[in-house]
């Protein structure tokens, strides 16, 4: 009998007892166990067991909110189903992975893993397991703001649920369809100023509220039903603070508080809590308890590294202060939002190593080779091409500019970044379509292309902004290629869309220094770019 053989027996019962405290709330306790699993796997090389222990503690990880540690444990899991040729560990590794950097705002290699989850998934016999592969790459593209993507992925979840396995796990992705709502409504509302309607949000929670009447636990995702039920009674909450019911939504609020379980536990339904609360205190024209509580949410949303859920706590602070008429001070929000970006953007360079290496094991494994074989084109260019410009995306960037500011220390070459803004580009959308925005785009990439040299690297970010490295290059040249970008902009014509539609952009420069970091060269490049906007609106 083999290390694995003997090990499994007496690694599994600690597993499941481990499930059961952590769906009765004992999280820590939960991980003792999973931890004592671990290293007798590690004692007995057994890296099959060693896997499903990682997982396990990632589980646990995320639901203690601890995304950066349960990130680093998915990781080593997925190394190790790939040395074991596990495909299917491999795929719910990949997908507790994508799940933990969506949270951390870590859009580029949530999707990355999640969508490779799905792929490895597909190589499986249909069951069950694809319904938490499709549903966490819903939640990813839920969090990037995908909002179709995450729709058609969570409704193949759903559609998967229902076919193969218990009729309570639909409860997982129509959960999270009723949250993909709320953040759609809120996001519309931040834009437009207006709250659209609440039907679909109402249809969504009645889809599944009898589902919550059945106690069964989720057999592959210990602890999720109860982090669920707050999930809707918070979507509910903010429903009825939308439709200006606010004494049932304070009712709502009150029951999805969960003061039976540690204050640790399920630390993202703990954090929304508090977008309820500023939203009661809207409602109720408390703007000062709605700014308090919108603070709080923005602290308690970075300790528990929900860097999603702190960028909403921006986006509502900065729409509290414009209703009381306080722009100066919506508008320093607005910064301290985009400072929060470019931090979360710093970290993914420093956690790109991480992710090479696993890339390189994967590489590695015969079986893989064969899947990459078969993908590896379009893998190659989701992963460095921007698919709706053309022009390089922000991974490719964030790669170029690490290597270029490592040469530039080197060789004290000078090195230039240009952040570029278009401006009222909100109104392109809502005024001459969605289709418009995506031509707009477009041209733009091809005119920030054709303005710059072939030793320039140009690329999307996302949304509606752009960059251009320069590499040995002073400010003076880079700020000459940019004047030519505005001339470019200034000769295109939009006739087709509109005689009156208008594209500028504004552009800041930023000269990279000695031990500069790429934070530290992207805060610049943004303060100059802010100060062009101001100069142009003024």
């Amino acid at each position: 009998m083999d290390a694995q053989q003997s090990s499994e027996p007496s690694a599994s019962a600690p597993l499941d007892e481990a499930r059961r405290l952590l769906e009765g709330g004992e999280v820590e306790a939960a991980r003792s166990l999973a931890v004592s699993v671990l290293k007798t796997a590690e004692d007995l090389g057994d890296r099959s067991m060693q896997a499903r222990a990682l997982m396990a503690l990632a589980q646990y990880d995320r639901v203690l909110g601890q995304f950066r540690r349960a990130i680093a444990t998915a990781q080593r899991a997925v190394q190790l189903s790939q040395l074991d040729g596990d495909i299917s560990s491999e795929a719910s590794a990949l997908s507790l992975f994508a799940h933990a950097s969506s949270i951390l705002g870590r859009d580029a290699e949530a999707v990355e893993a999640a969508l490779l989850s799905v792929k490895l998934g597909e190589l499986l016999s249909p069951g069950p397991h694809q319904v938490n592969l499709h549903n966490y790459l819903g939640v990813t593209y839920l969090w990037s703001k995908s909002f179709t993507k995450a729709e058609a992925s969570l409704r193949e979840s759903e559609r998967l649920a229902l076919l193969y396995a218990p009729v309570s796990n639909v409860l997982l992705p129509r959960t999270n369809l009723a949250w993909l709502e709320v953040m759609r409504l809120s996001s519309e509302r931040y834009f437009t100023g207006v709250m659209p309607s609440t039907a679909t949000l109402r249809q969504r929670l009645a889809d599944c509220s009898d589902l919550f009447e059945e106690g069964s636990p989720f057999p592959m995702l210990p602890g999720v039903r109860s982090v669920l039920q707050r999930f809707a009674r918070s979507s509910l909450a903010l429903c009825l603070c939308w439709e200006g019911r606010l004494d049932a939504a304070e009712q709502e609020w009150i029951a999805a508080e969960d003061r039976a379980q540690p204050a640790k536990y399920a630390q993202v339904a703990n954090v929304i809590s508090h977008w309820v609360r500023a939203e009661l205190h809207w409602g109720r024209q408390d703007m000062e308890g709605a700014q308090r509580e919108a603070a709080v949410l923005i602290e308690l949303a970075g300790d528990a590294e929900f860097e999603q859920m702190a960028n909403v706590g921006h986006l509502l602070l900065t729409q509290i202060f414009k209703a009381q008429g306080q722009y100066a001070r919506a508008l320093e929000e607005e910064g301290a939002h985009r400072r929060r970006e470019l931090r979360v953007r710093s970290e993914i360079l420093d956690s790109r190593h991480g992710v090479v290496q696993t890339h390189l094991d994967i590489r590695t494994s015969e079986q893989h080779l064969r899947l990459l074989a078969q993908h590896s084109q379009e893998l190659e260019r989701l992963s460095f091409e921007d698919s709706l410009t053309g022009i390089p995306n922000r991974r490719s960037f964030d790669v170029a500019l690490a290597q270029a500011l490592k040469n530039e220390s080197n060789s004290k070459q000078p090195l230039c970044l240009a952040l570029i803004d278009l401006n009222d580009f909100k109104c392109v959308n809502d005024t001459y379509s969605h289709a418009a925005g995506d031509d707009v785009l477009k041209t733009v990439a091809d005119a920030i292309r054709a303005s710059v040299r072939q030793t320039d690297l140009p690329a999307r970010l996302g949304g509606d902004e752009f960059v251009v490295l320069f590499p040995h290059t002073t400010v003076e040249a880079a700020q000459s290629l940019c004047r030519q970008i505005h001339s470019k902009m200034a000769a295109l014509r939009w006739d087709h869309w509109s005689p009156e539609l208008r594209v500028t952009v504004s552009i800041g420069v930023a000269l990279a220094e000695a031990e500069d970091t790429p934070e530290m060269l992207f805060r610049r490049s943004d303060r100059k770019m802010f100060e062009a906007k101001a100069a142009l609106e003024a």
